[in-house]
């Protein structure tokens, strides 16, 4: 009888849609300038009454909590952080929905998205 030598099939795994890959980090820009008031009040906070002054403005604009003069401030938060955050959030989503960061990737921006 004559052997037969086996066969060797590799089989290659296929993505489930190669025409897209997926990117690696991003910055997405929209709701990083959400965060933008409440570093410039910080900031403004620091030049005036130097680190002490600066960590309560901390305090002020991420919680509301106003520990000089002992008084909650939400609103104060609302204006400085969570409202702008919120609108950078909602402008990052409808740009990714309308494909604007799709464009901005294939035009070969590295690490902006917006």
């Amino acid at each position: 009888m004559a052997k037969t030598k086996a066969i060797t099939r590799y089989r290659y795994r296929r993505r489930k849609n190669p025409g897209r890959r997926r990117g690696g980090f991003t910055l997405p820009l929209a709701v990083i300038g959400g965060l933008v008031p409440a570093g410039v009040d910080v900031l403004a906070a620091f030049k005036i009454g130097g680190a002490q002054t600066a960590l309560e403005h901390v305090s002020l604009c991420t919680t509301g909590y106003d520990p000089a003069d002992n008084v909650w401030k939400p609103d104060f938060a609302a204006r400085k952080l969570y409202g702008p955050l919120l609108l950078g959030t909602i402008v990052h989503k409808l740009a990714s929905k309308l494909g604007i960061n799709r464009m901005i990737a294939r035009s070969g921006i590295p690490v902006v998205r917006i």
